[in-house]
């Protein structure tokens, strides 16, 4: 990630970095979670959970945070990555062909590709740390489910989340050599408010962080099914 977001304390709008209010500083952005990413920072334990559309995003901050690994910075000892994706392999309510609002076989299986790829793409990196011996244990789950996605969630060793709404945005895009308009969601421009366990079992943060691990298990454990690649 460049040093001017991490470096310098600014969130993608350019707006300085404060201290948490309840757990919760609204102005940390999508950047913002690549420099948190745990993997060099000294946590002898890692584990990520995501739930979203594809996972772009995070596997783009997965990437830096490995590279960092490899050049030899402080790596954990064991990283556990979650991916609780939809499945575009169904019909969904979003990405939708714009000149109906509905679903598409033709939209959907470009954003099936678009997911695989997020997803290969996070299994692959964090499998090769562990072929490569730097670190003990890594480990990456991925499970979908047919629920439209409409928000991105990152936990972070279930101590901080990260949470945002997916715009749905009209744009053109190409399938098959042609322009078509679709409804798509927009993941890189999706505002992530972050939340915080604290030492107050009340606050805001520590109330967001509880409920969204209690939802990501409640969905990985029930409708979701294994990830084939």
């Amino acid at each position: 990630m460049p040093n001017g977001l991490c470096g310098h304390g600014l969130n993608s709008s350019g707006v300085d970095e404060r201290g948490q209010v309840g757990g919760v500083d609204p102005d940390r952005s999508a950047e913002t979670v690549e420099c948190d990413l745990p993997l060099g920072n000294g946590s002898a334990d890692v584990a990520i959970d995501f739930a979203g559309f594809s996972g772009e995003t995070l596997r783009d901050a997965i990437a830096e945070a490995l590279d960092m690994v490899r050049a030899g910075r402080s790596a954990p000892e064991t990283i556990s990555v979650r991916l609780l994706i939809s499945d575009m392999s169904v019909p969904m309510a979003l990405p939708a062909l714009a000149a109906t609002g509905a679903d598409d076989p033709a939209v959907r299986k470009r954003a099936e590709r678009i997911t695989r790829r997020a997803a290969d793409g996070i299994i692959d990196q964090v499998q090769e740390l562990a072929d490569l011996g730097l670190v003990k244990s890594a480990t990456v789950d991925v499970r979908t489910h047919s629920i439209a996605p409409t928000f991105k969630l990152y936990m972070l060793n279930g101590r901080e989340a990260f949470f945002g709404f997916y715009p749905a945005v009209k744009r053109e895009v190409t399938i098959g050599r042609e322009s078509v308009e679709i409804f798509d969601l927009m993941g890189r421009d999706a505002t992530l408010f972050h939340y915080a366990v604290d030492e107050d079992e009340a606050s805001h943060g520590t109330q967001f962080v509880e409920s969204a691990r209690l939802w990501f298990n409640s969905v990985w454990d029930s409708v979701a099914r294994e990830y084939r690649s």
